[in-house]
């Protein structure tokens, strides 16, 4: 009998073993973690905080693998040695064996930002990518680097160009993209893995239009200027609301001219023609 209580104490103890062994990470505090990290990083390199989604550190758990086992995600920057030159952004994989956590990937790109760090199933195949986000200047906006996990690695399958973003949807993600125009204007595409690429998905962004007319709907109540409405007629062409955008495009053209602007006033034509070829 007692052989048999002492022969359970000790597979006890060793499951509770095992299991802070494997969970020991994720438990550690923060200057803990952060001890551990910086042995994986590059020379003269510093742990960084991304802009979004909001609350995320500088390392991020995600069993990419789906073996019960979380790899680690962690962000870093190199400081430029000439300011204000761009620094060198990057992101290091860490996977975890019976020795400890190992480092199995790192890239590295430069910017002057990290406004996006983290992860959404944009394949539909039930697995999260990582999207890791790229400030690259005030004008140039910023690069979205989408990885997927293969192989104890992430391949890079899309680099998108944006200056605002939004993750629309739970089980295949898409993604909704502003790119500046002039000023505080964008145009608007909904994008949406399709095997091979992403591409523009006209129901979902007729779905979404809505979030972009309020945005115009306040931009022109504020000030009613020929570049919101030219920006408006584009978005209401892709969601099919053709009467609309018709009506948007003459008064772009209206206040167009009266600002005597005749090269935007060739462009609400071009839009026109655009959305003549539509209908």
């Amino acid at each position: 009998m007692r052989k048999t209580i002492f022969i359970t104490l000790i597979y006890l103890l060793i499951e509770s073993l095992s299991f802070s062994v494997s969970s020991f990470a994720e438990n550690q505090t923060q200057d803990e973690m952060n001890a551990v990290l910086k042995t994986f990083l590059p020379p003269n390199a510093q742990l960084v905080y991304p802009e979004a989604p909001k609350g995320t550190k500088s390392y991020q758990f995600y069993d990419f693998d789906q073996d019960g086992q979380n790899e680690l995600i962690v962000t870093f920057k190199m400081k430029a040695a000439d300011q204000p030159n761009p620094s060198q952004y990057g992101v290091i994989l860490l996977r975890k064996n019976k020795e400890g956590w190992e480092k199995v990937w790192e890239t590295q790109t430069q910017g002057v930002g990290l406004p996006y760090s983290g992860f959404a199933d944009l394949t539909g195949d039930g697995k999260k990518e990582f999207l890791f986000g790229i400030a690259i200047g005030a004008s140039a906006g910023n690069q979205l680097q989408i990885y997927h996990y293969h192989g104890h690695a992430l391949k890079k399958i899309a680099e998108i160009p944006y200056h605002m973003l939004e993750l629309l949807g739970n089980d295949k993600v898409s993604l909704a993209v502003w790119q500046r125009y002039i000023a505080n204007t964008y145009f608007v595409d909904v994008l949406m893995w399709d095997g091979k690429k992403f591409v523009f998905n006209e129901e979902r962004f007729a779905s979404y239009y809505p979030v972009i007319e309020n945005f115009y709907k306040n931009k022109i109540g504020a000030m009613d200027a020929w570049f919101y409405w030219y920006t408006l007629a584009d978005a209401q062409i892709k969601a099919n609301l053709f009467e609309r955008a018709a009506e948007s495009i003459q008064r772009g053209i209206a206040l167009a001219q009266q600002k005597q602007l005749p090269d935007e006033i060739e462009n609400f034509h071009k839009l026109k023609e655009k959305l003549e070829g539509k209908r």
